[in-house]
C-alpha cells in the first residue's frame, strides 16, 4: 500500500479518535490528493466533499478554498467540466468574502484552464486576466508571468476561431 495513502489513512484514524475535527478535514483533502495521484478520481472526490462538509461546519473558510480547488482539479481530470468550473467559481466567491487573494488567484488560473479545454476562450482569457490582477496585487512575479503565457495561448486559440 502506498505509504501517503497509509499515513492518511492512520491520520484520519487517529482524527476520528480524538474528536479533531480539523485534522479530520485535511486528513480527508489529502487522502484525496493520494487518490487522485493513484488515478482514483471519483474515490478523490467523495473523500474532499467529506472535508468540504467538516471545513463548512467548524467553519474554516479558507481550508475550504482549498478543498474546492483541489475538487474542481479532480472533476477536471474526469472532464467534467461543468462540475470544475462550479467548484471554481464556488471557491472564488468564498475567497472574495474573506479576502485570500493568493488562493484566488490560483483558483482563476485553474477556472481558465477548464474554459480553455471547453474551448470557451472568451472565458479563459478574462479568467487569466483574473488571476493576474491577482498575482500582481500579492506579488506573485512568477505566477502572473505563467499566466501571462497561458494568456497569449488563449489569445491565440480564440483569434484561430
Amino acid at each position: 500500500m502506498d505509504d501517503n495513502l497509509q499515513f492518511w489513512q492512520n491520520q484520519l484514524e487517529n482524527a476520528r479518535t480524538s474528536g479533531n475535527r480539523e485534522l479530520e478535514g485535511v486528513s480527508l483533502t489529502n487522502l484525496g490528493a493520494v487518490y487522485y495521484e493513484l488515478k482514483e478520481s471519483v474515490i478523490a472526490i467523495e473523500s474532499c466533499h467529506q472535508g468540504l462538509l467538516i471545513f463548512q461546519e467548524i467553519g474554516d473558510r479558507e481550508k475550504g478554498i482549498w478543498v474546492l480547488n483541489n475538487i474542481g482539479t479532480y472533476y477536471f481530470a474526469l472532464d467534467q467540466y461543468d462540475k470544475a468550473v462550479e467548484a471554481y467559481i464556488t471557491a472564488i466567491e468564498l475567497s472574495r468574502s474573506i479576502g485570500i487573494l493568493v488562493r484566488e488567484g490560483l483558483v482563476w488560473k485553474s477556472l481558465g484552464h477548464t474554459y480553455r479545454s471547453m474551448q470557451q476562450y472568451n472565458r479563459a482569457i478574462e479568467a487569466f486576466h483574473q488571476a493576474i490582477r491577482v498575482f500582481h496585487e500579492t506579488y506573485a512575479k512568477d505566477e502572473a508571468e505563467e499566466v501571462l503565457q497561458l494568456l497569449q495561448e488563449a489569445q491565440q486559440e480564440c483569434d484561430r476561431l
